[in-house]
């Protein structure tokens, strides 16, 4: 049976906590003040502590330095609660390391979802220590890969803030990877039985107004607008119990960036058309390309938001940054399309690498990061024989049936830049079959910039 400490001084407060959590299969102790927490701390290790913020001999954060480093559970789940929360309280009690707080009167189904993903004792720490002992020495950590010193240092941070409660920002480059980091902080959690709901904000520009976007946010009641025939859920509520991700959040437009703030401090939001609250059940992950001093800065992201999940922040380093794994995703990346092409049936389904392929992995700058990645090392894939010995495979191998390497273009000292242009493009179209987009790759072109030298040429 998990066991829970109360501290709270209100008597009526204090009892009906405790017959909640009794019924809610938790065994209880009690607690008025800090000295009398300090004091049965010394007794046993509790699975939870709810702990009121103001307290008569100090506040309630102050217990924190007395919880126990390595509890049985792994780390000790804490839920504040309080009376006057604001943002500054609630930060402060996020970089003290709380699960989560409350306010008060305690909403009693909030208390309940929160309590039910109290874990049994061992049962966290069995997940993440084989994790850290296995996976992170296979290069893995949950869905994200990779073995360098700068990614390790993103596993820490994950396995930090990825029990407690707290909403999370993640930045980065584009393509470094923030999706996969925000399900690793969502598979990792105490939600991860829970749905993950994700919204891109850059999405937001075609949902037609505010209003649209405030439907899918919030959701609506029937009849809010005109074609609102029922009831609908929002993401909001469609992310109950799990994790909501919004992505780019710096693009979403301030109202709703206002009211997604709110629904975070009061833990409470409207449907639209609605009159009454609907209580929020949804840890917020966040990512942005932008460095969040400099969203603020340019007034894309409201200063108060940025300060709320800033209280949690993972940094996602350039893959440029991180070693040899890139390597790594290269060689991950080459067995998923192993894997793909063996359960199509296909013949050679067991594509190899060579060493030269591993070089120019290795000493690639890769400005598109992991994304650009994936999609270099599919291209070759399918450009190569049964070993991939280079990332310009696509660049220097077959085309349309054509030997790319055995076609030529002589050109005489003194011949116009007119013609040796005129022939280099259609050497290169007659090499590769006629296919104008893959003539424009290889001479480094756009397609369009083609089409028009190709219309130049037809009236000469």
């Amino acid at each position: 049976m998990p066991h829970a400490l109360i501290v709270e001084d209100d008597p009526n407060s204090l009892s009906g906590l405790s017959a909640i959590l009794a019924a809610d299969g938790f065994s209880v102790d009690t607690a008025t003040t800090l000295a009398e927490a300090r004091t049965a701390l010394t007794r046993f290790i509790p699975d939870v502590v709810l702990v009121d913020l103001n307290l008569p001999d100090g506040s309630g954060l102050d217990l924190l330095q007395h919880l126990p480093t390595q509890p049985p559970g792994g780390a000790l789940p804490v839920i504040v609660m309080t009376g006057n929360a604001t943002v500054e309280s609630a930060i402060e009690g996020l970089r003290h390391g709380i699960w989560d707080y409350l306010l008060k009167p305690v909403n009693i189904p909030r208390l309940r979802s929160l309590l039910a993903r109290i874990p049994r004792p061992y049962e966290l720490t069995e997940e993440v220590q084989t994790l850290r002992a296995t996976l992170r020495q296979l290069g893995r950590f949950g869905p994200m890969l990779g073995r360098s010193g700068a990614i390790q240092h993103v596993y820490d941070m994950i396995e930090h803030t990825a029990p407690t409660e707290a909403a999370v920002l993640i930045s980065g480059d584009a393509g470094t990877g923030k999706e996969v980091t925000a399900r690793t902080i969502h598979e990792m959690s105490r939600r991860r039985k829970g749905p993950f709901v994700m919204f891109d904000c850059r999405t937001a520009a075609i949902l037609g107004g505010n209003g649209s976007l405030d439907s899918v946010l919030f959701g609506h009641e029937r009849g809010a607008f005109n074609g609102a025939e029922q009831r609908e859920q929002g993401l909001f509520e469609q992310a109950s119990g799990g994790t909501l991700f919004i992505d780019e959040i710096a693009e979403l437009p301030r109202p709703q960036q206002e009211a997604l703030l709110r629904a975070l401090d009061s833990q409470t939001f409207m449907r639209v058309g609605g009159m009454h609250q609907v209580v929020t059940d949804f840890r917020l992950i966040a990512s942005t390309r932008k460095a969040p001093r400099a969203a603020v800065a340019d007034g894309s992201l409201h200063a108060d938001l940025a300060l709320r999940l800033e209280a949690a922040a993972v940094a996602l380093p350039p893959l440029h940054e991180r070693g040899e794994d890139a390597a790594l995703f290269a060689q991950a990346m080459v067995d998923e399309l192993n894997r793909e092409a063996s359960a199509h049936g296909a013949v050679d389904a067991t594509k190899q690498i060579g060493p030269n392929f591993l070089r120019e992995c290795l000493s690639y700058e890769w400005p598109g990061n992991v994304r650009e990645l994936q999609d270099r090392v599919r291209r070759a894939y399918q450009a190569s024989g049964d070993v991939i010995e280079s990332l310009r495979a696509d660049e220097s191998g077959s085309g349309g049936g054509r030997d790319l390497n055995g076609s030529r273009v002589q050109v005489t000292v003194g011949t116009p830049l007119a013609d040796v242009e005129e022939m280099l493009i259609r050497a290169t179209l007659d090499a590769v079959g006629g296919t104008r987009h893959r003539a424009a790759s290889l001479l480094g072109i756009s397609p369009k910039t083609l089409y028009n030298k190709l219309q130049r040429m037809r009236l000469n």
